[in-house]
């Protein structure tokens, strides 16, 4: 079987439409009909139902498809195997975030990384848009799901550990002794997902469900920690984010015995039969700088 002809025929029934896996392939339509017709030859079966308006896949169309991917999973797979071993640590390895993690990623894990690996091209997105991993625009992800994607290598680290903090100024107008008196304090909440107004403060076995409130709202952690900062309530964030702050006692770290349990977060990555040894790398020295210090993450359980 030739597999020029099976990677067009594998284009033709991904985009369902000839002309559009042409312009995918930089080819002539002719070109692509041929390859599919010389193909349909040589398995003596036909692939595509025509009509002038759609194309569908035969019975025979849907058994190849299937075997056709495995095959294109096989090729990159070869082509990674080949590029570790001839490469090593070499290319690009693009890497998702969200905001906040990407940022703490940049302080205590990137510079290190870089400074080992000086042939690897990091590529970053920071944001709250889900890239796409399957596709291979990104090679890692790290995100908060609640629910991995079935079709993705999906490791649970752990749920983020968040902190309660306020300002200087809002500590001595705001007296916080006990967990019950955050019932009448006034909170920065989070615009963007109003369940994570909905805190689960844990300490040790102990569990203590709370709904907070405030007249002030907003959709970013560096936006509400600067709302924070300016004495307008108290802000829920990660500690690897104030964790300077609160050692230079620029926010005061309240019921510091407690700990806020909302994101899990998961490092993911796409099915591979063979994973790369940079993304493998990369992984580690994440996992590593995640567990030097246990106030980063509660544990998984």
């Amino acid at each position: 079987m030739n597999l020029s002809y099976l990677q067009t025929f594998l284009t033709v029934a991904e985009e369902g439409s000839f002309t559009k896996a042409a312009e995918g392939l930089s080819v002539s339509k002719g070109l692509v009909s041929r390859h599919v017709s010389h193909l349909e030859t040589t398995l003596n079966a036909k692939l595509f139902h025509r009509t002038t308006r759609r194309i569908a896949l035969t019975e025979v169309g849907e058994e190849l498809l299937s075997k056709a991917k495995q095959i294109q999973l096989l090729a990159s797979e070869a082509e990674i195997r080949v590029r570790d071993i001839t490469q090593e640590f070499a290319g690009n390895l693009k890497v998702t975030a969200p905001f906040e993690f990407g940022r703490a990623l940049c302080r205590h894990v990137i510079p290190s990384f870089i400074q080992q690996h000086p042939q690897i091209n990091l590529i970053l997105d920071f944001g709250p848009i889900k890239r796409e991993i399957v596709s291979g625009d990104f090679d890692i992800a790290f995100r908060a799901y609640d629910e991995l994607p079935d079709d993705v290598v999906g490791k649970e680290l752990g749920f983020i550990r968040n902190v309660l903090v306020c300002s200087k100024d809002f500590a001595q107008h705001n007296e916080v002794k006990s967990i019950h008196d955050l019932h009448r304090c006034r909170f920065v909440l989070n615009g963007q997902d109003e369940r994570w107004n909905q805190l689960i403060l844990v300490k040790n076995d102990e569990h203590y469900q709370i709904e907070v409130s405030g007249n002030l709202s907003s959709n970013t952690y560096s936006s509400i920690l600067q709302l924070a900062e300016q004495g307008l309530g108290i802000a829920c964030l990660p500690y690897y984010q104030v964790e300077e702050l609160i050692k230079t006692k620029k926010l005061i770290h309240l019921l510091p015995d407690w700990a806020v349990k909302i994101h899990k977060l998961s490092l993911i990555y796409a099915q591979r039969r063979i994973t790369p040894r940079k993304l493998v790398t990369f992984n580690l020295a994440v996992k590593n700088w995640l567990e030097s210090n246990n106030l980063y993450l509660i544990s998984k359980g």
